[in-house]
């Protein structure tokens, strides 16, 4: 199983990217868990967070031709070898980041989401409610099947090391976590 993850912020040391770092631990370690004792890792999980939404350019419909711009290629792509995909986002002045937008918007025509698990994470002093009440229909209208959003509060101080360290929200990102990949898991296994 591929799980994809998505920053909603372009700063390379956010706190959404220690949420997604955590995220990605925990999808590893709920795909190992649910393999049976000593058996090879049959629902091993990657994950990786895609890192060039800013390399995309701002959405155009004039622009969306064949064959499309390189990074939206790498964008699509991504997508579409996803058994699932993590959005993390901060939310700015009540709502997600433009590249953010910008990137979806790339993806409404294409449909790379479709029958998708996506799991909707944000996270900001205010714990990014309105971003995440923003966004939850945007991915609904791509035919994304919504798990959350998890919103976490107050999450500069609950960030060291580069991860996610409060135990509430860790518990709450891991029960999302399962609920996702078994989404994702193919019928019958």
């Amino acid at each position: 199983m591929h799980v994809v993850g998505v920053s909603g912020s372009l700063q390379s040391r956010s706190s959404t990217a220690a949420v997604l770092a955590s995220i990605g631990e925990l999808v590893t370690l709920r795909a190992d868990a649910e393999a049976p004792a000593g058996a090879a890792c049959a629902t091993s999980a990657t994950f990786e967070v895609f890192a060039g939404i800013e390399d995309l350019p701002h959405f155009n419909p004039d622009r969306d031709t064949e064959p499309p711009h390189d990074a939206v290629a790498a964008w699509r792509s991504a997508l579409a070898a996803a058994d699932a995909v993590v959005i993390a986002t901060p939310e700015y002045a009540h709502g997600y980041p433009g590249a953010l937008k910008d990137a979806l918007d790339w993806i409404v025509g294409s449909g790379e989401l479709i029958d998708t698990p996506v799991l909707l994470v944000t996270a900001s002093g205010s714990g990014g409610v309105r971003a995440g009440q923003a966004l939850a229909p945007v991915i609904e209208v791509m035919a994304g099947h919504l798990v959350g959003p998890i919103s976490i509060w107050g999450v500069s101080p609950k960030v060291a090391e580069g991860r996610l360290t409060d135990p509430d929200d860790l518990d709450a990102l891991a029960a999302a976590v399962q609920l996702l990949l078994s989404l994702a898991a193919p019928v019958g296994a």
